[in-house]
């Protein structure tokens, strides 16, 4: 990749189709194409999983996404994978997550997030937790894609962009793999980069994302 520096941001050259592919994605997110063409239906999510070894321009990329997609008014979450971060518990969900609820009271957290309350708020660090008990595993996860949803729909259309994967925390990434298929019934797209080689034998689902979503 050869970047070009201009007044106010980077040009992306040899990155035609990659580019191509985000502009379509965008364009089927918010309903119209990047040629000005009208809505030719309901807005459809996507997957998009940029895949390669470090050096290659991922991130780059990944920042010109989250600026096409913010000047198309798009809600951008996003979030980056650390390797200092790998051992704290939903360390990405709440990159992702936390923004969105950020001056929020404790009376508004409570009517945003509902009886999820309890469970999501202290894994995302909203909230301190009520009892000492670890919430459950699967509950938790099904409390993360309420608000996902929840989140998807009322600031729609929503792009999620997760850079570095491979070193994000493996509750992050385990409930991001179950997540991400149902982008194509959401007005969400997701926007994934990793190093294949490098992602850990836990995240077996997440390798496999790119074939089963599509």
């Amino acid at each position: 990749m050869v970047q070009r520096s201009g007044r106010s941001r980077k040009t992306l050259l040899e990155r035609e189709s990659e580019l191509a592919a985000v502009d379509e994605a965008l364009g089927e997110l918010t309903g119209l194409r990047s040629d000005g063409a009208e809505p030719d239906g309901r807005p459809r999510g996507a997957l998009l999983a940029v895949a390669g070894r470090p050096g290659i321009g991922k991130t780059t990329l990944l920042t010109e996404v989250r600026r096409r997609a913010a000047a198309r008014g798009c809600t951008v979450l996003a979030a980056r994978g650390g390797d200092q971060e790998q051992r704290v518990a939903f360390h990405v969900a709440r990159q992702l997550l936390q923004p969105q609820f950020a001056g929020a009271g404790e009376a508004d957290l409570r009517a945003q997030l509902g009886s999820w309350y309890d469970i999501v708020g202290p894994a995302l660090g909203l909230c301190a937790p009520t009892d000492g008990a670890p919430p459950d595993p699967q509950g938790l996860r099904d409390g993360l894609d309420w608000v996902l949803t929840h989140l998807v729909v009322l600031r729609a259309p929503m792009v999620l962009v997760l850079d570095d994967a491979h070193w994000a925390d493996p509750e992050s990434l385990g409930w991001l793999a179950a997540f991400a298929p149902r982008a194509e019934e959401l007005p969400l797209l997701v926007v994934v980069a990793y190093r294949p080689d490098e992602l850990p034998d836990h995240a077996e689902a997440f390798r496999a994302l790119p074939g089963r979503a599509g």
